[in-house]
């Protein structure tokens, strides 16, 4: 107690550094401020006198400290989870909301204060859909690449709540996911970059279901004009075609060509390689999927984009290629199964072409071989189990019987080398 009182007597001798009307309209208004933001020294053990002492400075000084707004609420949402009676916790509430209402009076930052109560009112105020997005929309609107990466995610959430109940189109919830996620890409390099990652997965995650053809290739053709010189909404757009596979479009080749024209990179080279995926042109496809490696700065992205290379050769029946393509892939990048299961798959697709006649194994080594990559893949990663143990049940069931292994001279566990431009050795699986 002689502590505090002594905090007090000092806060009081150095009032005369505060700006006045900060404090109080009065001498004595300034010197009941002061005393009553000890508050904060109450918070934890004595959370009923902090409260009391509180309403005594957001009366008397709403100009002190912003502070007072931050802990108000924190007061009174303690207040309104730990209370039971409805009436009562609607009361606490509303004054938690008209705390960021005071807030923004007395200190601005409308942009900034409008984000924190609109994620509030998500959480608190389920029944009020429509006005918390106005709240969280507005935010977004002011704030621009300036908004908090909660208020981001809270919008999309908001949005999202509305549409379930026919109060906004699937269009209009794509077109705020660009717009926040386009905030969330200027973002990435600055002070909370981490923050505006993880908001950038949540909004990916939540807006998943409406990422869909059917919706993106109208809403893309419907703002291309205005923005085809816009690198930051042609990078974005090509990225969300990209991902959902809408090559096969009229849309996707101005996107890519206009994005490439503008940004000469690794993305706007794979671009224009899935724009040719699209056309079945594989041959240009790979080639600028090999331009994406060239211009790619991680191993991460020659990963990806050699990967899709191999791809575009397989698609083309260049198995060998193909091949050579995923093993690049799979050694730029650990753990991934994917280049693996491409392999298996060339080699099960050269069944006709690796044939070696009646006398040979040549149809049927193809499919050990491919049993062979089918289970590296898995080996090496877990999450590509499922997709590798339906191709090895259906490559077993083409495995030759016993009898065809006899008169051949062959039986089950013998090494085997495969053939034609396979070249490997395998283990002879007979039935």
């Amino acid at each position: 107690m002689k502590k505090i009182t002594l905090t007090i007597v000092g806060l009081i001798i150095s009032l005369a550094n505060f700006a006045q009307p900060n404090y109080g309209k009065t001498p004595q208004d300034s010197i009941t401020c002061i005393e009553s933001l000890i508050y904060k020294d109450y918070l934890k053990n004595d959370p009923k006198l902090a409260l009391s002492l509180w309403r005594t400075a957001y009366r008397v000084c709403p100009q002190s400290q912003k502070t007072l707004y931050i802990n108000g609420v924190d007061l009174y949402k303690e207040l309104a989870d730990n209370e039971k009676d409805e009436a009562k916790k609607e009361a606490y509430l509303d004054t938690m909301f008209s705390i960021y209402d005071r807030r923004i009076e007395m200190f601005g930052q409308r942009c900034l204060v409008l984000g924190y109560k609109g994620q509030a009112m998500l959480v608190n105020r389920q029944n009020e859909k429509e006005k918390t997005f106005e709240i969280l929309n507005e935010s977004v609107e002011l704030c621009g690449n300036n908004t908090q990466s909660g208020t981001l995610v809270a919008a999309m959430f908001a949005i999202i709540n509305l549409e379930k109940i026919g109060k906004k189109t699937k269009e209009e919830v794509v077109e705020l996911f660009e717009k926040t996620i386009a905030i969330c890409a200027a973002n990435k390099d600055g002070k909370e970059a981490e923050n505006y990652v993880k908001a950038d997965e949540s909004i990916q995650s939540v807006t998943s279901p409406y990422l869909d053809c059917a919706v993106l290739v109208p809403l893309a053709e419907k703002n291309f004009e205005k923005n085809k010189d816009n690198v930051d909404w042609l990078r974005q757009a090509v990225r969300l075609l990209k991902v959902k596979k809408c090559y096969d479009t009229n849309i996707f080749e101005k996107l890519a060509v206009a994005y490439f024209k503008l940004e000469p990179s690794a993305e706007g080279a794979a671009g224009m390689g899935n724009l040719y995926l699209g056309k079945r042109e594989f041959s240009k496809a790979a080639e600028w999927f090999l331009k994406a490696v060239d211009l790619a700065t991680t191993d991460a992205e020659k990963a990806e984009y050699n990967f899709s290379v191999a791809q575009a050769y397989s698609y083309g029946k260049n198995y060998s290629q193909a091949r050579t393509y995923a093993l690049k892939a799979a050694g730029l990048k650990s753990g991934w199964g994917e280049p693996y299961l491409l392999i298996g798959d060339c080699y099960a697709q050269s069944e006709s072409t690796c044939d070696d006649g009646e006398k040979g194994m040549g149809r049927w080594s193809v499919y050990w071989a491919a049993v062979d990559k089918y289970q590296k893949a898995k080996a090496v990663d877990g999450s590509v189990s499922s997709d590798a143990n339906q191709k090895i049940a259906i490559m077993s069931a083409h495995f030759p019987k016993t009898e065809e292994g006899f008169y051949r001279g062959i039986k089950n566990g013998d090494s085997y080398t495969v053939g034609c431009w396979i070249n490997e050795s395998t283990t002879v699986r007979l039935k």
